[in-house]
């Protein structure tokens, strides 16, 4: 496969010790030479491959920049192609004159993730694990880019292919029993067709499982806090932040708008959103400030339901109908003041048991993270060895070769082997959409659009 020979800066815009300016191509060795010299070598096609070799970057005859050129012999580097990359300091100045230098002779700039996507259209990388890539780019905490690492290490990919495999196996048996039905060949029987299916579903409903939990750690989940007026809101954000971030006082309505700010909780991205309480007021900006809360809550993955534990009011219950059809915890604060209400009490009305809490005292703060956690993920990471689903592209093709199976399933003893096929072998086209063995040219740019320009 031939492509033009492409150019971009490849390190953050800014100013660094080094930058980095990457070519690849047909042309990348020819072009690169016309803009270096080198003292110890006579032209670039001496310089060994994978060798850090000093070179002067020139522009028209101009001297740029000293700099260590790098070749990679193709299909030996990143993108499969001749690539070379020159590694400059990192001013922006002096980046964006060699890209120019590059440019003019002969190069074009590259598209953002096209350095990415020309190693998938060669080969040496699949559509999951050019993915994972965005994610370590992206990572914001340790456990994603853990993940991201395992998913571009093959091992989403492997388990992708053993689904793939399962089916293929089974189409090809289904296809034999119907070509070769009058000669010698053993007929599949409909148990081991349901057999197959059945490991398959299985392989992909485990899966499956594991993307709630990816989701949180790649997106962060927008928790919400939410009382009435006073109850400790802001409080505890800044509790749980470790700063002043929130105005507290004892004036009832001093929040009269949405914070935000992010908490990580053992690798768990968690956007704490502190609102305005909850109640009628006849102050406008104190009611706007409700009108935003109630819209946070609308969008919340999870809920901090705050109540003082001096006992439930009226406002309480009220605010309560506005989060029960989500996920929630209840919190109750304020106990150093006294305690006037039961856990039976507090789970007749609220559906489940509080947690007592003093953020006055900093008593069981602790708990709070233990249940947001406990609230987010839908299995036990710790020491969890296998890959999360992260990706909502590969949940939906998940879920669609599930339901192509759940059909051939259900058909299995009411239709022909050719029509049953159909239904196996648009499961099997979904489950190889994930890593990229059958897939448009249209996704295909898409995907790698949300790439940065030089990856």
């Amino acid at each position: 496969m031939e492509f033009d020979t492409i150019a971009a800066i490849s390190t953050p815009i800014g100013t660094g010790g080094i930058g980095i300016i990457r070519i690849s191509g047909e042309n990348a060795f020819e072009i690169a030479g016309k803009i270096v010299k080198s003292k110890k070598f006579s032209n670039i096609f001496d310089i060994p491959v994978r060798y850090a070799a000093l070179v002067e970057v020139y522009d028209n005859g101009e001297f740029i920049d000293e700099a260590i050129l790098i070749k990679f012999k193709a299909p030996h580097s990143y993108t499969g192609e001749d690539v070379v990359e020159i590694q400059s300091h990192g001013g922006m100045v002096v980046l964006r004159r060699i890209l120019e230098a590059v440019i003019r002779n002969g190069a074009r700039h590259a598209m953002p993730g096209e350095f990415t996507k020309r190693a998938f259209l060669n080969g040496r990388l699949d559509l999951a694990q050019a993915e994972a890539i965005i994610d370590i780019i992206n990572s914001k905490t340790e456990l994603l880019q853990k993940n991201a690492a395992k998913q571009l290490k093959g091992i989403l990919s492997k388990k992708i292919d053993e689904i793939a495999e399962i089916l293929l196996n089974l189409i090809s048996s289904i296809e034999a029993s119907i070509d070769f039905s009058e000669h010698e060949v053993d007929e599949i029987s409909p148990q081991e067709i349901e057999k197959s299916i059945d490991t398959a579903l299985e392989k992909i409903d485990r899966l499956l499982k594991t993307y709630e939990t990816g989701r949180a750690i790649k997106s962060g989940i927008y928790t919400v806090i939410v009382g009435r007026p006073n109850v400790g809101k802001s409080s505890l954000l800044n509790r749980l932040l470790k700063e002043e971030r929130s105005i507290v006082t004892d004036i009832p309505g001093t929040t009269r708008d949405v914070i935000e700010e992010v908490l990580n909780i053992e690798g768990i991205p968690i956007i704490l959103v502190d609102t305005a309480g909850v109640r009628q007021t006849e102050d406008v900006v104190e009611r706007i400030g409700v009108e935003r809360t109630l819209r946070s809550v609308e969008r919340a993955d999870l809920v901090i339901f705050m109540i003082e534990s001096d006992g439930i009011t009226k406002e309480d219950i009220e605010i309560f109908s506005s989060i029960k059809n989500k996920k929630y915890i209840v919190l109750v604060n304020k106990t150093d003041k006294g305690i006037n209400i039961s856990q039976d009490e507090i789970k007749k009305l609220f559906g489940k048991k509080g947690i007592f809490i003093s953020i006055a005292k900093d008593e069981n703060l602790e708990l709070v993270e233990k249940a947001i956690k406990e609230a987010v993920l839908e299995q036990n990471i710790e020491g969890f060895d296998e890959v999360l689903i992260t990706n909502l592209r590969h949940k939906e093709l998940l879920l669609k070769a599930k339901e192509f199976l759940a059909s051939a399933k259900q058909n299995l003893y009411s239709v022909p082997l050719d029509i049953l096929s159909i239904d196996l072998k648009n499961a099997l086209d979904s489950i190889y959409q994930i890593t990229g063995k059958n897939v448009t040219e249209d996704m295909v740019d898409r995907i790698f659009s949300m790439f940065c320009i030089g990856k």
